[in-house]
């Protein structure tokens, strides 16, 4: 493949469908303006949105784009500048959530605000670094929002110590966003249950959780155990099905943005239980939070596998089989 100066190799998704959608292609390499930055990608995440928006299930967002180069996570060194960029120069290793519907981060090169960016890890690789901005910043943004908002819900918790034993279980420990999940529920001082598979169950044990429940074996719906937080990172149980098992001031968070989940949401604002979807932004300044727990120890990165980024059909195949435990990562080799 002839590659210049302007052009990339990319994973492109025509039309929609299944693995064999995305494609190696040469396309024209973006470029950085006002308060963008070009990263040379070494490797990029790849996330359970990637494969819902390649089979279609976000039309008509992603019909309107025909030809999309998907991933939205992305770790790199930066190849070039806006002219209005001041906190980032050439040659600095960095990572970030990228924003729009694909994302561009199946590529050699890819853009992002400034305001989306974060120096990387100094103990990170780069396989390592592109694990961490969708699935940590939606653990970190769920978790955080959901124990000020029992604490608010509770004040007095805050005046007999409480707060620091915050009960929290998170549904689906050992994927993604749920190993990151764990591991800041603890960083929090909360009290963590893991839900996971029986194979799991060391995993979740090392990344701090208190309790282990085998999802095969116990409902924690209907366990005698109540919590603060239930953070539902598979989306398989309703805020309904949930409710019985929170604290009266409690509060259900989920990933899955579906109609029934934004009703619960709507319907349980004036009640004490709280049902909330959890929709992930981009922050430069909490993937500089992460970078310092990583960097302190804090925080360590569950990698499931890593492939070339010629074989992200592969590894959209292999994660869509739903047992991969942390994350699948693509390697941009040059």
């Amino acid at each position: 493949m002839d590659k210049t100066h302007n052009k990339m190799r990319a994973i492109v998704a025509r039309g929609h469908g299944g693995p064999k959608v995305l494609r190696m292609e040469e396309v024209e390499r973006p470029a950085a303006r006002g308060r963008q930055v070009l990263i040379e990608v070494r490797a990029a995440g790849v996330n359970p949105v990637d494969w819902r928006i390649r089979r279609g299930e976000l039309r008509p967002l992603s019909a309107l784009i025909p030809r999309r180069v998907p991933g939205r996570d992305v770790a790199g060194v930066v190849a070039a500048v806006g002219d209005e960029v001041h906190g980032f120069a050439v040659g600095n290793r960095v990572f970030a959530m990228l924003d729009g519907v694909s994302g561009g981060g199946y590529a050699e090169y890819a853009v992002a605000g400034e305001d989306a960016i974060a120096a990387m890890p100094n103990n990170l690789s780069f396989e390592e670094a592109a694990a961490v901005p969708l699935a940590a910043l939606t653990a970190v943004q769920a978790i955080r929002n959901a124990l000020r908002e029992v604490a608010h819900n509770a004040p007095h918790a805050c005046d007999t110590g409480e707060l620091a034993r915050r009960k929290v279980l998170v549904n689906g420990a050992s994927g993604g966003v749920g190993t990151f999940a764990v591991q800041f529920a603890k960083i929090s001082g909360a009290e963590v249950t893991a839900v996971c598979s029986a194979e799991s169950a060391t995993l979740a044990g090392e990344l701090g959780a208190d309790h282990v429940l085998d999802y095969e074996e116990e409902d924690f719906a209907r366990h005698e155990e109540r919590y603060d937080v239930i953070f539902d990172v598979v989306g398989n149980r309703s805020f309904g099905a949930c409710k019985w098992a929170l604290h009266p001031a409690g509060v259900y968070v989920t990933t899955e943005p579906g109609p029934r989940n934004f009703l619960s949401q709507i319907a349980t604002i004036p009640a004490h239980k709280k049902a909330r979807v959890v929709l992930v932004k981009s922050s430069g300044d909490d993937l500089s939070l992460l970078k310092q727990l990583f960097e302190a120890g804090r925080l360590r990165v569950v990698l499931d596998s890593v492939y070339p980024l010629e074989e992200a059909a592969e590894a959209h195949a292999h994660g869509e089989m739903g047992h991969a435990r942390g994350k699948i990562v693509l390697r941009v080799d040059r």
